[in-house]
């Protein structure tokens, strides 16, 4: 049904009607009178409200970011096992740019959002990622024909030197570690498994040679592991059985009970720290003591630890740990020959 009304203050008369439940006014320019009215009311109106039931007149598309944004995660919960513990950073995303419509939306105005975000571009790289896969949403549904997010290159990371702990500082770590974290340093120099499995790990997980990984646990979330490659099974040292399965609480189905993410070892680690006089690492860095140490005493290969760190390929371990790999740590025999000619060759072309 269309009315005639007028806004306070003018003297223009206007239609009000409403389209898929939306109420939507529109100015006819003609002035408040008796015979704009009586027009009104036997001409234009009849053609609006035809036009209406013949759908030629429809409510304005909500094109908003936001709008892509809620398909995107619709999309995402669907498709990506990792969708809880990203959802933070996709929500991130989706508030900043919001309401705009996304016609609107640059390039430019993408590299100044990522330049805003205090972190690696190793980090940014979700949030870029999270911006071009809303977008393609919009391409897809014909209201963008390119895609701004596409083809913009992060700055490439300043190399970093992995920082691990000696053998000796490891050994001072372990003389003071009382409670909880103890047990928790055990497994984690021993194996380089990362926190989030750690904390994930069920009696069923443990048998007396392997630690199986098939879930994670962080910020009060379980979850599935990071990559296909991270599921796998990993050897530790069979003195740890016996410290291991103490933990089994019959309150929870978690050996680390109710410590779900490794922020809650935090004044635990601190302590360590303290009280054994070693240079303050994170706790992550016992990852990286495990890995550095199992290729500086040539326990295994590059291609071994990838598979015990599960990470999705030897490149990621190799890019992580090159400065480990140089020429200092090569051991060769002065006799060493790939290709050895006989003696008798070398004879031969001697003469």
């Amino acid at each position: 049904m269309v009315k005639i009304t007028t806004r306070k203050g003018s003297d223009k008369l206007q239609l009000l009607y409403y389209i898929e439940g939306k109420r939507k006014r529109k100015s006819t320019g003609l002035l408040d009178t008796k015979e704009n009215r009586a027009y009104l009311q036997n001409v234009l109106i009849p053609q609006l409200t035809a036009k209406i039931k013949a759908g030629d007149v429809y409510a304005k598309k909500d094109i908003s970011f936001k709008t892509y944004g809620d398909y995107f995660l619709a999309h995402k919960e669907k498709t990506t096992k990792t969708f809880m513990s990203k959802l933070n950073r996709y929500i991130k995303v989706i508030d900043y740019f919001g309401d705009k419509e996304v016609t609107t939306i640059t390039r430019f105005d993408i590299k100044q959002y990522l330049a805003t975000l205090n972190m690696k571009s190793k980090s940014k790289r979700i949030y870029k990622s999270t911006i071009k896969e809303i977008l393609e949403f919009a391409v897809d549904d014909n209201i963008i024909s390119t895609n701004p997010a596409i083809d913009i290159v992060l700055p490439a990371d300043a190399k970093e030197n992995i920082d691990y702990f000696t053998k000796d500082e490891v050994s001072k770590l372990f003389s003071v570690a009382t409670g909880i974290i103890r047990p928790y340093l055990l497994i984690a120099f021993n194996t380089g498994l990362r926190p989030e499995e750690i904390l994930g790990l069920q009696l069923k997980d443990i048998s007396k040679t392997h630690i199986s990984i098939s879930r994670v646990r962080t910020k009060g979330r379980i979850d599935v592991p990071k990559t296909k490659n991270s599921y796998r099974r990993v050897p530790y040292p069979s003195y740890l059985y016996e410290e291991i399965i103490k933990l089994q609480s019959k309150k929870s189905i978690f050996l680390f009970g109710d410590i779900s993410d490794a922020g809650r070892l935090r004044h635990q680690w601190a302590r360590v720290i303290k009280d054994s006089g070693v240079r303050h690492r994170k706790l992550y860095s016992t990852r990286h003591t495990f890995a550095t140490l199992m290729l500086k005493d040539k326990v295994v290969s590059i291609n071994e630890l990838a598979g015990l760190l599960g990470h999705s390929s030897v490149k990621v371990t190799f890019n992580h740990y090159a400065s480990v790999i140089d020429s200092d740590n090569i051991d060769l025999d002065i006799n060493f020959s790939l290709f050895e000619p006989s003696f008798d060759t070398l004879l031969t072309h001697s003469n």
